[in-house]
């Protein structure tokens, strides 16, 4: 009898402890699905979307973040591979309510830049900016075209042939030099004085 009534006060307790056990069990895997690493596995960039592979599971297409999006915009696409956090804002099992928060380095994709001053990216052809805010020196390069600009000057190349721009003034390196088409360089020619005749090249 003792015990019929114990059953009795006490299922209410129970109830609710069990109600307590599912909902805890619910926060903790809403909790661990919240945040994950994962990896670019498709990009689609007219839509601004990218699915995510997080353990043995592929995420829906998922929108991913951008430098910046608002009256000043940047957008720069993921790449396959690229490892990034899945921050699954809705914590749902199916990352339906996720966004994808790239740029994390990995073995595929390790840093391009090993010092805190410099900042530098690449790209897939080879192109390369980079800024130096120490020596405030920026550098860009495309091939056989390349830039270096600082407080002293700037200097543009093209192989062997560019110029250079600086206080003391300016500086044409290598090629030759023309305007519409005539030449100017240092090896050009001048009239002789008082007749038709050819001269010999400029001092």
């Amino acid at each position: 009898m003792f015990d019929a009534i114990l059953r009795i006060h006490l299922a209410p307790l129970i109830e609710r402890l069990a109600e307590l056990e599912t909902e805890i069990e619910d926060l903790r895997r809403r909790a661990e699905n919240h945040n994950r690493i994962g990896t670019v596995a498709a990009v689609d960039p007219a839509a601004g979307r990218c699915r995510v592979s997080h353990g043995e599971l592929l995420s829906p297409w998922i929108r991913y973040f951008n430098p910046s999006a608002g009256e000043v915009s940047e957008t720069r696409h993921p790449s396959e591979g690229e490892q990034c956090l899945l921050i699954n804002f809705g914590a749902g099992d199916g990352s339906a309510q996720s966004v994808a928060l790239t740029g994390i380095p990995s073995g595929a994709f390790p840093p391009v830049s090993d010092r805190g001053e410099l900042h530098r990216r690449t790209y897939p052809d080879g192109t390369e900016t980079a800024y130096d805010h120490e020596s405030h020196a920026l550098t860009w390069s495309n091939g056989p075209l390349s830039v270096k600009a600082d407080q002293s000057g700037v200097e543009v190349m093209l192989g062997g042939v560019g110029f250079k721009l600086t206080a003391a003034g300016f500086s044409h390196i290598g090629g030759t030099l023309d305007h519409d088409g005539k030449n100017i360089g240092k090896d050009h020619q001048h009239l002789n004085s008082g007749g038709p005749s050819i001269g010999g090249v400029p001092a």
